[in-house]
């Protein structure tokens, strides 16, 4: 729900400052706005590649290498990471013009936080590359996970009629108890190929095309033929979706929907069922980075000084091609440096929507843009570092992750929540996510562009005004807004079956394809999948 202008100011004047009768006087003790930041991560190239515009000099020396693996993000990181653990270390990662990628995280005032993914959940039965890893890093021994790492209570509450509820779920209603006895059996459920039906990595979920069918149509209308009405379970079963997909139940298909739900299995619970860190899974993807011994580099002259390590390269790739013998990239380091980099092997690790402009004639893979490129959700994340902690109500204390009911944002999670045994913070962020599916993709993407600070802090900064009151913002030292116009595909009805997404996964050859983007939905499990798909595949060649 849009919270409008006038609506906002009524709730501020009547819960934050009673007694005002003028909005000119309410206007004399708003706090100004705090010191806002934008960051708009990888737009400049991104921009520069979809223009053509990128313009190197004649003459560019030739480098070489046994491996590249183009990206930094998820997929990048377990490709090293699959290399490094069979003992392969002659590779040379292109971090792209985002370090750690979506998993990108930061530190003011002391106070570590994400400025893009936050959690993991504990790997389902399927998901034994996630085990492994998990395993590698020492964040499971013993048939244990990491304490420090698990998710400490409070994990969540709901803004729900003025109070806060310990649960997100507004409601227990027939519709919510009937939708999650449908849960609770699909979730163990086989289809007639012997597989789950709903399971994470997707390619081990069932081909059962009596479910595989619900593809074609949206969550929304599926819910609806099975007569699905309560206002409060549409809402969370929407809220859901924009968390996860970024797009909510009117445009995630319904085989999809379904996923989120049922994927995960019986097996776990709400309660120390996800690990979680201060700057979220930037963590994750640091530990990643030490356990390939990676040696950062900015340049090729000090890379060469670190021959047959692991390189984490400051570069970018501008074009990449695939011939007989290898692979070869245009590449310019972050000084402007440009080199042809000749490898043996390549892994593509970046997004289609980039790969698309990047990959010379990307069409002779299966893979046609026109038809084949998935919708991308923008987001914003936003945080807010704190002096000290706002004012609670004594009725559901802060948690983990904090949600306004029908907000057009998904809440905020507390940087400083797995600390909180040591008691109230210094200084603190509140992280808030915002999935702008108001309008659509494209049109969201030109209001990013054009919208000033202060616009885009009204935007992400609604729900937090709407709960605390514009005095929050005598508290906040700084906002940072991450601005993501791409942030992650959106499995809209018929991404199970693109024929576009199928080819790049099933293609074997010098250059592999690994990101989320194969599977059409933007989690940690499934890009770490590709990347170790990517990886092994290359480690087949090398035997």
């Amino acid at each position: 729900m849009k919270i409008s202008r006038r609506r906002f100011l009524t709730h501020a004047i009547g819960t934050g400052m009673v007694g005002l009768t003028s909005y000119s006087a309410f206007r004399q003790f708003v706090p100004s706005l705090p010191a806002i930041s934008i960051d708009f991560p990888g737009k400049k190239l991104g921009h520069t590649l979809r223009n053509a515009s990128v313009n190197p000099p004649a003459n560019i020396p030739k480098v070489h290498t046994n491996i590249a693996i183009i990206g930094s993000g998820v997929a990048a990181l377990s490709a090293a990471w699959q290399l490094s653990r069979h003992g392969v270390y002659d590779y040379v990662l292109l971090e792209g013009p985002e370090y750690n990628g979506n998993n990108r995280g930061e530190k003011q005032y002391g106070v570590p936080y994400p400025t893009g993914a936050h959690y993991l959940p504990l790997p389902s039965a399927e998901s034994t590359h996630i085990q492994q890893l998990l395993t590698d890093l020492q964040l499971y021994q013993n048939g244990q996970y990491q304490e420090q790492a698990l998710l400490q209570v409070p994990n969540e509450r709901l803004f729900y009629q003025h109070y806060w509820q310990d649960r997100l779920l507004p409601q227990q209603d027939q519709d919510s108890e009937r939708f999650f006895r449908f849960v609770h059996h699909t979730s163990d459920q086989l289809g007639k190929d012997g597989k789950r039906l709903f399971a994470i990595p997707l390619v081990s979920s069932s081909n059962d095309m009596q479910w595989r069918q619900l593809e074609r149509i949206t969550f929304a209308e599926w819910l609806q033929q099975q007569n699905y009405t309560s206002t409060t379970l549409l809402w969370y079963l929407d809220y859901c979706c924009r968390d996860d997909y970024g797009q909510g139940i009117n445009q995630v298909s319904a085989w999809a929907g379904l996923h989120y739900f049922c994927a995960r299995g019986n097996q776990q619970s709400e309660h120390g069922s996800i690990l979680t860190w201060p700057d979220g899974l930037n963590e994750l993807s640091q530990q990643m980075r030490q356990f390939c011994q990676l040696k950062p580099a900015d340049g090729w002259q000090n890379a060469t000084k670190l021959r047959s390590q692991s390189l984490a390269l400051n570069a970018s790739a501008i074009s990449i091609s695939e011939h007989d013998r290898g692979v070869r990239i245009l590449m310019q380091t972050i000084r402007g440096q440009f080199y042809w980099l000749e490898c043996t092997y390549a892994v593509c690790a970046m997004p289609l929507y980039i790969a698309i402009y990047i990959v010379k004639n990307i069409q002779q893979y299966g893979f046609d843009p026109a038809l084949h490129l998935p919708a991308y959700a923008p987001w914003i994340v936003g945080n807010f570092l704190l002096q000290g902690l706002p004012p609670e109500t004594p009725t559901a204390p802060l948690s983990w992750d904090n949600v306004l009911y029908q907000g057009q944002g998904l809440g905020y999670v507390v940087a400083t929540h797995q600390q909180i045994r040591q008691g109230p913070p210094q200084y603190t962020s509140f992280t808030t996510y915002t999935a702008l599916n108001h309008d659509t993709p494209a049109n969201v993407r030109r209001w990013m562009l054009s919208a000033s600070p202060a616009d885009i802090y009204a935007q992400v900064a609604a729900e937090l005004e709407t709960i605390y009151g514009v005095k929050l913002r005598s508290r906040i030292l700084q906002a940072r807004l991450t601005l993501r116009g791409h942030a992650m595909a959106v499995p809209q009805p018929g991404y199970l079956s693109n024929a576009g997404l199928i080819a790049l996964r099933s293609h074997s050859g010098r250059l592999q394809f690994a990101h989320s983007d194969l599977s059409g939905f933007s989690i940690f499990e499934e890009a770490c999948f590709w990347g170790k798909q990517a990886a092994q595949s290359i480690l087949t060649h090398l035997s």
